[in-house]
């Protein structure tokens, strides 16, 4: 072989690198934000007692649980987004709590 094809071997193989690297750098990214999220959504749930189902990413927010560990009961409740406004579906859902 010559110096011209293994230098573009060695070249392109570099290049390759970099690409997995930052591939790499990505995922681990998108897992730290992920493991945020989380933890965020565990501490809502912590404090207002509400966990959201997000199967439906389309909704401003979807059905969610209200759940009351001591008297262990859950509560549905749904908010269409073409019906109200997200500020209008954020005072819902807060009135909600302070009514429990």
């Amino acid at each position: 072989m010559s110096n011209t094809v293994i230098n573009n071997q060695i070249s392109d193989l570099e290049q390759r690198r970099g690409s997995v690297d930052e591939q790499i750098q990505l995922r681990k990214k998108l897992d730290r934000e992920e493991s945020r999220a989380q933890k965020k959504l565990s501490m809502y749930a912590s404090v207002t007692n509400i966990i959201p189902d997000l199967g439906d990413r389309s909704k401003i927010s979807g059905p969610l649980d209200i759940v009351d560990r001591d008297k262990r009961m859950v509560e549905k409740f749904e908010f269409n987004p073409a019906e109200s406004t997200p500020f209008e579906t954020c005072e819902s859902i807060w009135k909600l709590i302070n009514h429990r």
